[in-house]
Formats: C-alpha cells, structure tokens, sequence
C-alpha cells in the first residue's frame, strides 16, 4: 500500500470519526446505541493510530 492510499484512509476516517462524534454529542440515542457508537469511535482512533505508524 502506497503513502497517497494510507493518507486517503487516514483523511476518510478522521471524517468518519468526527461524525460519528458529531452525532453523538449533538443527538439523543438510546443507551446501546451510545455504546455502540462510543466503541466504534474507539476503534477508528486505534486504526488512524497504528496508519499513522505505517505512514
């Protein structure tokens, strides 16, 4: 995988958890879905994370 695709991947989930953080701070949503999107947002900032270390 080259720099340009891991810097896309990278850009799309930065967007992605921005959202996602977005959403959940300015919506209400049941409990589980909550801790679904909290678990979620985790889980992109571990993938922008070990990105960010290949790059």
């Amino acid at each position: 995988m080259g720099i340009e695709e891991l810097n896309k991947i990278i850009a799309i989930k930065k967007m992605d958890l921005e959202e996602c953080e977005q959403e959940l701070n300015n919506r209400y949503y049941p409990s589980i879905v909550r801790i679904a999107m909290m678990n979620y947002i985790v889980v992109l900032q571990k993938q922008i994370e070990e990105y960010a270390k290949v790059d």
